[in-house]
């Protein structure tokens, strides 16, 4: 059976559409996919529309689909010609941080990354202990009016999850 796949994707997430079919021993349609061409490890029925969405992709990675009918008593079509998407990797990058400057015991710098990525500033006197002083999005200028309380600090960013 000749089933064109099309798709849109949002993210994680990827709907699929088709042309309907005109035999009326048609009952539904099944979406088959998997990380390997033609190796197909998950299945959505869609029923009897001509859409389904497949969620929770992993980000990074690239997904195979192909649709089969099915009809009342279960039997399948062969495999429609496969469609690929390769789910974008939304795993922000590291935060930088620019010196930006220190004048009356205020220390500050601004925080690169991914933009509209959520990071938290930490601080530590020994690198051993850290202290989350800040949560932001990127980009970002971080002020720490404390810095001229301590003889020494030290700063890193880590994304949050």
């Amino acid at each position: 059976m000749f089933l064109p796949l099309s798709l849109m994707a949002a993210t994680t997430d990827v709907t699929l559409y088709w042309d309907a079919s005109t035999n009326p021993i048609v009952a539904g349609y099944k979406i088959y996919y998997g990380t390997a061409c033609r190796e197909y490890t998950n299945v959505v029925v869609a029923g009897n529309i001509a859409s389904a969405t497949v969620t929770n992709l992993q980000s990074g990675t690239t997904y195979y689909f192909a649709a089969t009918t099915y009809d009342a008593a279960g039997n399948e079509s062969s495999f429609s010609e496969e469609v690929s998407y390769t789910v974008p990797n939304t795993t922000p990058e590291a935060g930088t941080l620019t010196a930006v400057g220190q004048s009356s015991g205020r220390f500050s710098f601004t925080v690169a990354g991914t933009p509209g990525a959520d990071y938290v500033v930490q601080a530590s006197t020994n690198l051993v202990d850290w202290e989350s002083v800040q949560t932001n999005t990127a980009p970002f200028d971080f002020v720490d009016a404390e810095a001229g309380s301590y003889s020494q600090r030290y700063y890193r960013t880590a994304t949050l999850r």
